[in-house]
């Protein structure tokens, strides 16, 4: 008898392992990778394999603890907040790291409310105002926000302070004007004034993501850029493509042959009005969000700015903090893949999933 109980012991044993292994049976729960689909692969890039893309999100650090940013979901999209630092594993390069780091408390932010103030928004000023406001109401008293607007332009309307009177009287002075300087705004933000910046960081972007005036910055130049601080980065996006077109429709020209003809000339499309130039701001806004480990929301001209802004403020809230020591040596310019993962099922994580790393003196 009791050898009959042994070998149904084993028998037991050996399909609880074969059930596990398969697949089936999911007990934790991973951050996506649905980002690296059309990615380079993640293999580490040491002195013997030195490629890397422009592409490639860059971190740079005082010392070697390196700072994921995560917010965790159910399936149905509801923050899940009670998780304990003992659920969660972090992987460098599918190496485990040590959990140096970890808060889930509502630590207060440092928030850029970046505006994007030329003629193509879709917005009248008072309703950016208006939104601004509600935004910053909706935030707890002890974060700072800084007002930074931009045209032809940056202009940064404050610094970073909890004073609403402030906040208030920047966001008034908001004026709309010609140009885009999209990327130089986001660089003056990460580079100028959040890298002088400890504990957590957000940009909230109001704009169609189309630059026309940064002459010395790209695209890829701000993605290699977003993770240098740690910040994420909350797009609200909308489209200008249509209102540019009637723009320019309205300027054609009527002239005539020397026959006394009449024939219209529309003016050539410039940068900022050809349809790749939307093509590109929209990937880039999807990419900075999902780079940073924030969150793109898209609105129209019969959206309530309001909203998005206030699932925003409600974002912010929600966000967990892991950091670790790695524990392989670090080498300048190398990629490194990190992966959170959360013991509890059917979750959604989302968070950082590489970055480049460099010393705070190097410059990328």
């Amino acid at each position: 008898m009791k050898e009959l109980l042994f070998f149904c012991f084993l028998i037991l044993f050996a399909f609880n392992s074969l059930f596990g292994q398969s697949g089936r049976v999911q007990t934790y729960s991973e951050s996506s990778s649905e980002s690296n689909k059309n990615q380079p692969s993640l293999t580490p890039k040491t002195a013997d394999n030195p490629q890397k893309s422009e592409n490639d999100e860059v971190i740079r650090v005082d010392t070697d603890l390196v700072i994921i940013p995560a917010r965790i979901t159910d399936r149905n999209g509801r923050p899940v907040s009670d998780i304990k630092k003992q659920e969660f594993k972090i992987f460098e390069n599918g190496v485990e790291q040590e959990i140096a780091y970890f808060s889930s408390e509502d630590q207060p932010f440092t928030v850029a409310l970046v505006l994007d103030m030329s003629y193509s928004s879709i917005f009248k000023l008072p309703e950016i105002q208006a939104a601004a406001f509600a935004f910053i109401n909706q935030l707890r008293e002890n974060d700072r926000v800084m007002v930074v607007s931009f045209d032809e332009k940056v202009r940064v309307l404050c610094e970073p302070t909890s004073s609403r009177k402030i906040l208030r009287l920047a966001i008034e002075g908001t004026k709309i004007a010609s140009g885009t300087s999209l990327y130089t705004a986001l660089d003056t933000v990460l580079n100028e004034k959040f890298s002088q910046i400890a504990g957590r960081k957000a940009i909230v972007l109001l704009s169609d993501g189309v630059d026309t005036n940064s002459l010395k910055l790209t695209a890829n130049d701000i993605l290699r850029e977003t993770g240098a601080s740690d910040t994420l980065v909350y797009p609200i996006q909308y489209d200008t493509y249509d209102d540019v077109q009637k723009r320019r429709k309205k300027s054609a020209q009527v002239l005539y042959d020397d026959n006394d003809r009449p024939y219209v000339v529309v003016p050539p499309k410039v940068k900022g009005e050809r349809k790749e130039d939307y093509e590109q701001a929209n990937e880039f806004l999807k990419e900075i969000a999902l780079r940073s480990g924030g969150k793109i929301f898209q609105v129209s001209s019969s959206t309530n700015l309001n909203e998005a802004f206030a699932k925003i403020a409600d974002e912010l809230r929600k966000i967990y903090s892991l950091g670790y020591y790695p524990v392989s040596e670090r080498k300048i310019g190398a990629r490194y893949a990190v992966n959170v993962r959360v013991y509890r099922p059917n979750l959604k994580i989302r968070a950082k999933e590489s970055y480049l790393w460099r010393r705070n003196q190097d410059k990328p």
